[in-house]
Order: structure tokens, then C-alpha cells, then sequence
């Protein structure tokens, strides 16, 4: 019997009530609308709704499309609708009805299955500036079917809008240094190295070192720091160093000027180390810099802080080879680039330090910038302890791994909870830590692991000249590019550069694959042809002019 309903086919059956013709469905064992008024319930959520300009408007499994045409009539400007199936047989129903009303072009539906596609159209709508939140609105019970997975959803598209434009707020913030240090990275690549020139050959196993409490765990009496290839995060190499330790690699990703404490008094002990820096392209270019002095190797990998078509350039004209995840943390990014490097899944990756966490009193490890910054301002007044971020504003209890009650904050263990996401299904990855959020992955000490000299590091590869020359002109041509923007603005028509066509479309088809001169801007989710917007433009073509130079 059971099987005979996952086999069903819906069929449309007539209501048949006074002089209404309208239909409702009947599919495994249910009617999908009342059989007595099938439009009353669709149209009364619809009629109760509230509708915001600037809202996105869900139809979950529209069926019949009943109460369409009443939620067009209200809906106002600036709204956006897309309706979404799960149900295969139901879709096709829906698509063929929805030929049939007079807002088949007003209208997009989506199979859940392509999530994919539904995500890439909420994006372009997003891209606009026009959505500011969503709506859900059950079109038939046809959701009952798959209820979770249409929840679930709800929360991703409400998800994807809300991240949206807390990225829009930090790239208002931030976007002109990312872009800037991304510019001025751009001139180093020539003589430095992408992550894939040197993944897959690490054959020691790796030892990734955060700037957490649960780096103080690691009992090195018994640990073998040759043993390891060892890859810190930057906030991690003072305290390494006051214990002797000074690691193959470092990862860098932040680009404030905050971050060039973590490298005060390192130059001396790196200078001859041999150490590589993997740094992320729009990291902070003094500290690229600094590394070059001290002879380190510099290895790039590019994370994307903004979509744009400047970005794929990067890729489609070889400069870069890919993007990495998304990941703000610089400790995911650490162990990201430890899975890239290690030859194979047998090589053994372990971790301490990424914790998410900290205790009462104590936010990092011991030596690290944090710590000592402390142990600086102690005074009668000021204890040693730092008590006040265990009940800041966003503070919140957790259990560490040792069962002790500890601090977090809802950013913290979003990363927690996209490390476990990322790697908790990878082979032979350990928490040496005994400390901070539980990560998902297996947990085994460092202690008794033997250094053997035939177990390899970074292999890197011969330097060509094809990455010096593909660079080079790929920053002469933006160069060029930016003289001619410059000129159109600064000239019109008058201007050298003005190809006798429309000026306007000119001028927007070079700003349009040029995002990083505007994507700060309040308003800069898009291009803009406004006269303000322009000559905020202008401005900054001089700025980046300069960096490229």
C-alpha cells in the first residue's frame, strides 16, 4: 500500500461546489487544497501578509498558482517573486499552469534539487541593491511533503540576504584596504609562488599552531618540533619563537595594521630561516614585504572579499589559478592549506591552538600580542587577568574538550562549527589540544613522533619567467585601462580615448569589470552612473593609479 502511494501520480479533481469550476489536487492520499473553496486559504495568508518594499517573496509549492494574481496586485515595487517545488510530479504540473495565467514573466520557479541556480538568482537580485529580506508564503500543502527541507531553505535564503549585507557593511568598512594591499600583492606575484605550485609535497606530518590557550598544551618535553612540518597563523609566532620554535610556514590573512605586532621583534630569528609565508592576496602588503626582507618565501592564495568580474579576471587571465573557500578565520585558512600541501591522505595533520574559545582571565595563549599587551597595562588598578571578555557584549558559556566551563562568542563558534563543516570527514586529521571547542575530527597527542630526514617539507618548484611576463602585462593593461576611465571622465568626448559611440556605455562597460574602484562605496553593490557616484570614481582612479605604478 505504502509503495502504491510513492507511486502515485497527482491528478486535478473538480470541486464541483455551486458555480465554481476551480480544481483541487489529489496526490498520495491527500488533497492539496480544500475541496469545498481551494483559493480561500492561499488568499487569506496573502491578504494578511505584510509586504515591505524590497522584499523577496518565496512561493513554496505554487501548484495551481491559486491567489497569484491577488499577491502581484499588492505587492510593492521593488519586490522580487520566485516560487520553488520539491516534488518532481508537482512541478510539473506547476509549470504547465503557470503558462496558462498572465504572469508567467513575472514569475521564475525553481526545482529545490537546484539549489544551486536558486542561490545564483537570489545573488543577482541581491547585486542590484533592491532586496533587503525575505517572505515565505506556503502556495499549497504540498509542502507538507518535504516541510524540512522547505524550512530549511527558508532559513538559507534568509541566510543568504542577511550575509549579504553584513558583507556589504564590512566591505563599505574595509573594501578600499582589501583592494589596496590585493593591488599591491598583485606587483609581488612575479617573484613569488601560488599555493598549487606547491601543494601535494609535504610528506611530514604537519602540525598546524593557532594562538589559542590550547597551544600551551602541547607538552614539547615530549614533542619533536623536526618532527613536524609546522604551520602556524601569525598571531601564533611570538609565543613559538619564546620557546625556541620557529616554524616552516606562517599564514597571514589579516589586513589591518593592527596584525604587524604579532612579527615585533621576530626579524632577527627569521632572517636565514628558510621560513615560507603563505599570505592571502589581499593580506596586509607590508608584512608581504617584511617577509621578503627576512629571505622567507611568499606563496599566495586568493580568498574572494567581493564577486565581481575583476576577480574572475584574476583567474581567466592566469594570474591566479583559483580562489580558496571563504573562511574568516586565519586558523581554518591555516589548516585549508595544510590539507592542500600534505602528498596524501596518509600524512598525519595535527592541530592545537585553534581554539574558539577562552577561559575566564586568559583569551590566548601565553606570549602571544595579547597576552604580553596585557602583562604591559597590569597595574594595581588593572589585574593580569582579563576578566571583562569573559562578560563582554556577545559572551557566551560553552564546554571545552577537558569539560571545563568556557567562553565564546557567537563569530567563535561559527568557526567552530565551519571547521567541523569542512574537515571533520577528512582522513588522519587530529586535535592534539586539550582545550577549547570540540572540532569533529579525531583526537591524538603529538608526544613520541620521531623525526626522520627522508619525510620531505615544501618541494617548490623552478621559477619561469611565464608568471613575470602574464603579471606584468596583465598590470600594464590595467594601467591603460585606467587612463582611459580617467580621461573619459576628466574629458568626454574630448577625450583621446572616446570611440564615437555612446559615452555613457563606455564609460560603464571599463568601470563595470573594475569593482574594486567603487565596492567600498555605500552604494557600491553595483555600478552606478550617477554624477556623484562617478566623481567619487575619479577620485580613486589616482589612488590606485599610484599603487599600480
Amino acid at each position: 500500500m505504502e509503495s502504491q502511494i510513492q507511486n502515485e501520480k497527482p491528478r486535478l479533481v473538480s470541486t464541483g461546489q455551486g458555480f465554481s469550476f476551480l480544481n483541487t489536487v489529489e496526490y498520495k492520499g491527500r488533497l492539496l487544497y480544500s475541496k469545498y473553496n481551494p483559493t480561500r486559504a492561499v488568499e487569506s495568508v496573502i491578504e494578511k501578509t505584510d509586504i515591505l518594499p524590497g522584499t523577496l517573496v518565496v512561493l513554496y509549492s505554487p501548484l495551481l498558482w491559486y491567489g497569484l494574481k491577488k499577491l502581484i496586485s499588492k505587492i510593492p515595487e521593488g519586490c522580487k517573486i520566485i516560487a520553488i517545488e520539491a516534488d518532481s510530479a508537482l512541478e510539473k504540473i506547476a509549470r504547465e499552469k503557470l503558462t496558462e495565467t498572465e504572469f508567467s514573466d513575472k514569475v521564475k520557479l525553481f526545482n529545490l534539487n537546484n539549489a544551486t541556480i536558486i542561490e545564483k538568482e537570489i545573488k543577482s537580485f541581491l547585486s542590484t541593491g533592491s532586496l533587503k529580506r525575505s517572505i515565505r508564503i506556503d502556495f499549497s500543502a504540498g509542502v507538507q511533503f518535504s516541510k524540512e527541507l522547505y524550512d530549511y531553505t527558508a532559513l538559507a535564503i534568509q541566510d543568504i540576504i542577511g550575509t549579504f549585507w553584513k558583507n556589504r557593511i564590512t566591505l563599505s568598512k574595509f573594501g578600499r584596504l582589501f583592494s589596496k594591499n590585493l593591488v599591491s600583492n598583485l606587483k609581488k606575484l612575479p617573484s613569488s609562488f601560488l599555493l598549487e605550485d606547491v601543494e601535494k609535497t609535504v610528506g611530514k606530518p604537519v602540525l598546524v599552531l593557532g594562538a589559542g590557550e590550547g597551544l600551551d598544551t602541547i607538552n614539547w618535553k615530549k614533542t619533536d618540533p623536526k618532527a613536524f612540518f609546522i604551520i602556524a597563523v601569525d598571531a601564533a609566532l611570538s609565543p613559538l619563537m619564546d620557546r625556541g620554535i620557529i616554524p616552516d610556514a606562517i599564514v597571514g590573512m589579516e589586513s589591518q595594521m593592527a596584525i604587524q605586532k604579532a612579527y615585533t621583534g621576530t626579524s632577527e630569528k627569521l632572517k636565514g630561516s628558510g621560513i615560507t609565508f603563505f599570505a592571502d592576496l589581499s593580506s596586509r602588503y607590508e608584512i608581504v614585504d617584511q617577509m621578503e626582507k627576512e629571505n622567507a618565501r611568499i606563496v599566495f592564495f586568493a580568498s574572494r572579499y567581493a564577486d565581481g568580474k575583476f576577480f574572475d579576471s584574476l583567474v581567466e587571465d592566469g594570474i591566479l589559478r583559483s580562489f580558496v573557500p571563504p573562511m574568516g578565520s586565519v586558523g581554518l585558512a591555516a589548516f585549508y592549506i595544510a590539507l592542500r600541501l600534505r602528498k596524501n591522505e596518509s600524512v598525519e595533520i595535527y592541530t592545537a591552538g585553534l581554539d574558539f574559545s577562552y577561559s575566564v582571565g586568559f583569551t590566548h595563549a601565553k606570549a602571544t600580542m595579547a597576552h604580553k599587551s596585557r602583562l604591559s597595562e597590569t597595574s594595581r588598578l588593572i589585574p593580569v587577568e582579563n576578566i571583562d571578555a569573559a562578560y563582554a557584549n556577545g559572551a557566551e558559556w560553552a564546554v571545552s574538550k577537558d569539560g571545563r566551563k568556557i567562553v565564546t562568542t557567537k563569530l567563535l563558534s561559527s568557526y567552530a562549527k565551519q571547521f567541523a563543516s569542512l574537515f571533520k570527514g577528512c582522513r588522519n586529521v587530529y586535535d592534539a589540544s586539550k582545550t577549547g571547542i570540540d572540532l569533529s575530527i579525531g583526537k591524538k597527542t603529538t608526544d613520541g613522533i620521531s623525526f626522520l630526514p627522508s619525510l620531505s617539507g615544501i618541494i617548490f618548484p623552478e621559477e619561469t619567467s611565464q608568471r613575470k611576463e602574464r603579471t606584468e602585462n596583465f598590470i600594464s593593461e590595467e594601467i591603460s585601462a585606467l587612463e582611459k576611465i580617467k580621461s573619459l571622465l576628466s574629458e568626454g568626448k574630448n577625450s583621446v580615448f572616446y570611440k564615437g559611440i555612446n559615452l555613457e556605455e563606455q564609460i560603464k562597460d571599463l568601470l563595470s569589470e573594475r569593482e574594486y574602484l567603487y565596492l567600498h562605496f555605500p552604494d557600491g553593490y553595483c555600478y552606478n552612473g550617477g554624477q556623484s557616484f562617478l566623481k567619487r570614481v575619479r577620485a580613486e582612479i589616482d589612488y590606485f593609479l599610484k599603487l599600480l605604478g
